[in-house]
C-alpha cells in the first residue's frame, strides 16, 4: 500500500464514523426546513371569514329611548347585589337594543354581571360557561353591542388577561341565550 493510500484510510475512517453517526439529522434538517419554508409560502388562515362571528351578523334595528325601568328585584341572589343592578339599571341600554349588562368586581381577575330589560325591569343572570357554577352572576370578559344581540365571553386568558382565551359566542333570542358555535376570532378582546 502506498502512502497516500495508508493516509487515506487513515484521515477517511474518521470522517466516515461521524456521518454514519449524524446521517439522520443530516437528511432530517432539509426536510424540516422544507416544511417550514411551505408553512411560511402558503399563509394558511387559521379562521375562515365565513366561520369568523361578528356583531353585525346579529344586528338589532331598533333601539330603546326613554327612561329605563327600576331593576325589579325578586330573588335571593338579586337582593344581595341589590345596590349594583338598580344603580347600574339606571344608566340604559347597552345591549341588544334595551338591555342594559351590568358589570361589577368580586376581587382580583373576578367579574360578575346581570342583564335588565329597560322596557320591564326584569333582570336576567348571563350565561355561564362553567360546568358548574359558583355564583349566580358570575361572569368572564363580556364582550357586546347596543346594535347587536351577539354576546362574546372570554374566560381562561392567560397573559395579562388579554391573549389566548377560550371565546363563547352567545345570541339573544329574545327570552334566553343560545351558544354560536363558531370558531374563535384573532383577537379575543378587538371585537
Amino acid at each position: 500500500m502506498s502512502v497516500n493510500a495508508v493516509n487515506r484510510v487513515k484521515y477517511a475512517s474518521p470522517l466516515k464514523k461521524c456521518a454514519r453517526r449524524h446521517y439522520p439529522y443530516l437528511v432530517l434538517f432539509p426536510g424540516l426546513a422544507a416544511a417550514f419554508l411551505l408553512l411560511q409560502i402558503t399563509e394558511i388562515p387559521l379562521t375562515p371569514k365565513s366561520l369568523a362571528v361578528s356583531f353585525g351578523e346579529f344586528a338589532v334595528h331598533e333601539t330603546f329611548h326613554g327612561k329605563p325601568a327600576p331593576a325589579i328585584i325578586t330573588r335571593s341572589e338579586e337582593r344581595r347585589y341589590r345596590t349594583m343592578l338598580r344603580e347600574g339599571a339606571k344608566e340604559g341600554p347597552n345591549f341588544a337594543g334595551h338591555f342594559t349588562i351590568i358589570q361589577w368586581g368580586c376581587g382580583t381577575n373576578c367579574w360578575q354581571a346581570a342583564m335588565v330589560d329597560a322596557n320591564t325591569g326584569k333582570i336576567y343572570p348571563l350565561p355561564s360557561t362553567r360546568q358548574r357554577r359558583i355564583d349566580y352572576f358570575e361572569s368572564d370578559w363580556l364582550h357586546f353591542r347596543l346594535d347587536s344581540r351577539l354576546l362574546i365571553i372570554c374566560m381562561n386568558c392567560r397573559e395579562w388577561l388579554i391573549w389566548n382565551c377560550d371565546q363563547h359566542y352567545f345570541v339573544w333570542n329574545g327570552t334566553a341565550f343560545d351558544e354560536v358555535q363558531r370558531e374563535p376570532g384573532d383577537d379575543p378582546h378587538g371585537h
